[in-house]
């Protein structure tokens, strides 16, 4: 799943792009309609279909005093659709929002040149194109491709269409760190559902009924549905739209900027220690204790600049920071932000967090804090030991901590930090990421789903056969296979796995083939019909379930009796060896009455099932 903001400059054509491409009208309220111009986050959807995800589409407001609307949905899209109108070129906030875009290093954008439909003069068009080049030189959209639209006439819509899914077909998928958070860009409600909020979700899935915390107040409800794009779901996605039914919550207990999550996966905090770059066209250097807008997520807040050691720091250079936040804010590690200056309006630059839990404020020019900063940036033990764990899993955790090129003593504080916060298992001697685990159960149930749609007269599939499948070590292999019965997502007969909803189910007619083989088998005693035989009574089917429901005993490869003949049998020989200590085939074939062929047949069995064993030409009862 992948979302789509739009940027640029008011009345450029934004919303009517949107609507182009999707048949949806962004604009929702009531003012924007009369005013013909959007102020907040509106929201429309494409279905690419050919097997593609849907689109999430996030249009935001062109105009200079709806910025800290825009900053509320921009901060969670794959790819900026730039639009920039061909009558007007490049205007103060496309300018602005490039300077967003590429602070929150949205990699992936389209340049579309709208309102193609009013100019007649090619040469105007190319001047403009030229112009969005110089602009977007020194940004992360140097590369963007240009598309020449009208959402008037349709010109160009359906090349931009098809450029945009393709695009996004190519960017890998959100990955799955078993975290899921959902910053909140809006909360309303509707009767007979409570309380909904929506946003774009990332580091995990959602799933109906379970429990969740809104940070930073702390409460807690449960979610009650799930939607994206009006679409009813079991489960969410990371990188998707979503609007979650919350129940246990009212809508004064929610608001945008807070971040739904699993109840303790994520903390807030007044205090972060962030890497900052200040923007080359500001007009002022930022100063120590400056304060400023912060803005992260969906979240908005006022926060106090402490620069680590510089005293300022002047356009276009990077430094450290610490902010003091005047309210708390639930945050990661490596969320994007942006600082803005209250008055006069103005974005100055942005980063990235690099400690959202410093603990305390920090001495402003002391060089181990900005060494310790520097190192974290660079990736700390923790994040360094689950890269590697996301590369090799599942791997051996003493492999895992020998392969991270550090102190054993801090890869083992790492690995353990990583299992307490729930992130990371430690399984049979093995390391998996939680995500990673969940997948391998997962996996194993869908096999066993396909096998037994493709086999429905098999009671299911052989465990080796499924270890073999998974690729994964037998002690890990027994401990998936138990928690998939802990679970009550898998059943374990003998050797067989099985789903406990599958049961083996036969037609009248194959069930009339069984009842004449049992008649047959009760007329032959213990002289039974060849496994030849019986397989071409019964069919090959058949013969495998009966197998399976251990409803038929094969002896080897020519002889099988029913289940309950060969029971009587074998207690016939065991009663017969507890008297008299040891027999030998001639007697057990004149115990049974029978001939040697079957005589020697059971005893062998019976050998390799450890009920007898062999001493010379006589069987003893095995201890």
């Amino acid at each position: 799943m992948h979302v789509v903001g739009t940027a640029g400059h008011v009345d450029h054509g934004k919303s009517t792009l949107v609507e182009a491409l999707t048949g949806i009208d962004p604009d929702r309220l009531k003012e924007e309609k009369d005013r013909e111009m959007t102020i907040d986050l509106g929201f429309a959807w494409l279905k690419p279909g050919d097997g593609y995800d849907e689109i999430g589409i996030i249009d935001v407001p062109g105009h200079r005093d709806f910025i800290e609307n825009m900053l509320a949905g921009v901060g969670g899209i794959d790819l900026a659709l730039i639009v920039i109108a061909a009558d007007e070129g490049v205007m103060p906030q496309t300018k602005e929002h490039l300077a967003i875009l590429d602070l929150l290093e949205i990699q992936s954008g389209i340049i579309v040149v709208t309102k193609v439909d009013l100019i007649d003069d090619p040469d105007w068009l190319e001047l403009v194109t030229l112009e969005v080049f110089e602009a977007l030189q020194s940004t992360a959209l140097a590369d963007a491709p240009v598309f020449q639209v009208s959402a008037i006439n349709g010109q160009g819509i359906d090349e931009l269409r098809r450029a945009l899914i393709a695009q996004l077909n190519e960017l890998p998928p959100r990955y799955d760190e078993g975290r899921p958070r959902l910053p909140i860009d809006r909360v309303f409600s509707l009767p007979g559902f409570g309380s909904i909020v929506t946003g774009t979700l990332v580091g995990g899935n959602l799933e109906v009924g379970e429990a969740v915390e809104i940070q930073p107040a702390g409460n807690r409800g449960r979610i009650r549905g799930l939607q994206t794009h009006q679409t009813k779901l079991q489960e969410a996605r990371p990188g998707s739209r979503v609007a979650v039914n919350i129940s246990g919550l009212s809508t004064d207990e929610l608001r945008r900027g807070d971040v739904l999550a699993q109840p303790g996966s994520i903390r807030s905090t007044v205090l972060c220690d962030v890497r900052y770059r200040h923007l080359p066209d500001v007009r002022l250097p930022l100063q120590h204790n400056e304060e400023v807008k912060f803005f992260v997520g969906a979240a908005e807040v006022i926060a106090r600049v402490r620069i680590l050691g510089e005293k300022q720091i002047q356009a276009g250079e990077q430094g450290w920071l610490q902010l003091a936040l005047r309210e708390s804010v639930a945050l990661s590690r490596g969320d994007r932000f942006i600082l803005r200056r209250p008055s006069p309006s103005e974005t100055l630059g942005g980063g990235q967090i690099i400690d959202p839990h410093p603990g305390r404020k920090h001495r402003r020019f002391r060089p181990e804090i900005v060494n310790r900063l520097e190192s974290l940036a660079h990736g700390s033990p923790h994040d360094l030991i689950f890269d590697l764990l996301k590369q090799s899993e599942p791997i051996l955790v003493t492999q895992l901590l020998e392969t991270g090129d550090m102190d054993l003593d801090i890869a083992e504080n790492a690995w353990q930090q990583l299992t307490t916060d729930g992130i990371a298992l430690a399984i049979s001697g093995y390391a998996l990421s939680k995500t990673g685990w969940e997948n391998l159960l997962t996996k194993l149930l869908a096999l066993l789903s396909q096998y037994h749609a493709n086999n429905p007269l098999r009671l299911g599939m052989h465990r080796e056969e499924m270890r073999s499948r998974l690729r994964i070590p037998n002690a890990l292999f027994g401990a998936l296979v138990d928690q998939g019965e802990l679970q009550g997502n898998l059943d374990e007969i003998t050797t067989i796995l099985k789903l406990p909803e599958h049961s083996i189910s036969f037609t009248p007619a194959q069930q009339q083939t069984i009842d004449d083989l049992v008649t047959l088998f009760n007329r032959s005693g213990i002289n039974s019909p060849s496994v030849k035989d019986v397989k071409v009574i019964l069919g090959p089917e058949v013969y495998a379930a009966l197998l399976d429901l251990e409803q038929i005993v094969q002896i080897n490869e020519e002889v099988v009796y029913q289940a309950t003949d060969y029971t009587d049998f074998v207690s016939n020989i065991e009663e017969f060896l507890r008297e008299h200590g040891r027999a030998n085939a001639g007697q057990i074939r004149d115990l049974l009455g029978t001939s040697r062929k079957y005589a020697i047949a059971i005893l062998e069995y019976l050998d390799d099932e450890g009920i007898t064993r062999r001493e010379g030409d006589f069987r003893l009862l095995e201890e």
